[in-house]
């Protein structure tokens, strides 16, 4: 049997040509972004666009697929542990970096190759530029988000998918994206002290990191790369808005509308 012939029983030898032949873009090579690339690599993917600009710590290790105590010593940047992933399972792939955030100069002409790219971010403020960036260039965007909230009994944990294709994204589908925080991200260092008098939020909450776990992350990136993967192979249509809701169980598949005039997906579907 061919390396590939199980996954060629679900959608054919024409369908894993055709992940084979995609270029895939990862943005965030995070504890997401870790799993999505892994995955990819087993489903046949050979060409990457990987973009990040940070570097293992020890509190990495907890949910960073591929890196080893070795990396936090040497501050090994996250791009490289993500190659070394995609590479040992797959020797031949390509791969091409970009060593920067998703807002730096030259990320989307380094993406314009892409046929579909997946955002694994921590920034709503960079989801906004990529989703932009992705849209202007009619170019099918995953926004992959994992969250824990809550304190005890009353924590409520999980994820969500959301294809952004020209149906419903990131702001004009409904409760998303949380827009005082994405305020909060952008206020210089006084404006965030002057928020806190006001407001009562501590700055650090304002871009501050919260609890991540491996699980949860592999259950979100696989609901992403399955998507991905009807989404190439012409398996079935994707679905636009996916929720994981750990702590029930279950995984809600959402009716909700994008609003028709939205200038995202407006734009996306003006650039195909």
């Amino acid at each position: 049997m061919s390396r590939f012939s199980r996954n060629e029983a679900l959608f054919g030898a024409q369908g894993q040509a055709l992940i084979e032949k995609a270029h895939v873009g990862i943005c965030g090579l995070g504890g997401l972004g870790s799993h999505v690339a892994q995955q990819l690599a087993y489903l046949g993917v050979r060409h990457f666009l990987l973009i990040d600009f940070d570097v293992v710590t020890p509190s990495s290790l907890n949910r960073l697929i591929g890196a080893i105590e070795a990396d936090t010593e040497a501050r090994t940047p996250k791009i490289e542990v993500g190659e070394r992933t995609i590479k040992s399972v797959r020797s031949d792939a390509e791969v091409s970096k970009f060593s920067g955030r998703v807002a730096d100069e030259g990320v989307t002409d380094f993406l314009s190759k892409a046929d579909v790219v997946f955002g694994c971010l921590d920034s709503d403020v960079h989801r906004l530029e990529l989703l932009g960036a992705m849209a202007s260039g009619g170019m099918p965007y995953f926004d992959l988000a994992t969250d824990i909230i809550g304190e005890g009994g009353e924590r409520v944990y999980g994820g969500r998918v959301i294809l952004n294709q020209g149906e419903g994204c990131l702001v004009c589908l409904p409760e998303v994206l949380n827009q005082r925080a994405i305020a909060g991200e952008r206020l210089n260092p006084s404006q965030r002290e002057a928020h806190r008098r006001i407001y009562g939020i501590e700055a650090d909450a304002l871009a501050g990191t919260g609890p991540s776990v491996v699980s949860l992350n592999g259950v979100v990136a696989s609901l992403a790369v399955t998507e991905c993967m009807a989404l190439l192979t012409g398996l079935r249509t994707s679905f636009t808005q996916l929720t994981y809701r750990g702590q029930q169980g279950v995984v809600a598949k959402s009716r909700d509308l994008g609003e028709p005039d939205c200038l995202y997906c407006t734009a996306f579907r003006a650039s195909r």
